[in-house]
């Protein structure tokens, strides 16, 4: 851990996913009847709770923790994800979105355009 890093900090060394047991392999028996009996079930449940949601921390850092941000995140913005200001909010999401597409000239020049960023150097 880096010393800027705190404990439970949401900064990830790689962009690549994580994967574990359950998302390497075939689902078993038991998941593939859940998915066909009881998801959507599950799903229509869980968005009806997101109905009052509002941007907040903890919605933030899991959206930024599901794009794998790095070190450069912390870097170009100048506080850690979880130090984040509400309006910083939206700014993150780009930055984000942004390191995630900055491997391939042409890939960050498409994320540019989805977000209708205008840059001099590219």
């Amino acid at each position: 851990m880096s010393p800027r890093e705190k404990p439970g900090s949401i900064v990830r060394q790689s962009l690549a996913p994580v994967r574990n047991k359950r998302t390497s392999r075939r689902p078993d028996a038991e998941t593939r009847r859940w998915r066909r009996n009881a998801r959507l079930k599950s799903v229509r449940a869980a968005v009806a709770a997101t109905k009052a949601l509002r941007w907040n921390r903890r919605l933030i850092e899991a959206v930024l923790e599901e794009l794998y941000v790095d070190d450069h995140f912390e870097e170009l913005l100048g506080r850690a994800p979880g130090d984040l200001r509400p309006g910083q909010y939206a700014q993150a999401i780009a930055v984000a979105l942004i390191l995630r597409h900055s491997w391939h000239p042409d890939d960050l020049a498409c994320m540019l355009k989805r977000l209708n960023l205008r840059v001099g150097d590219m």
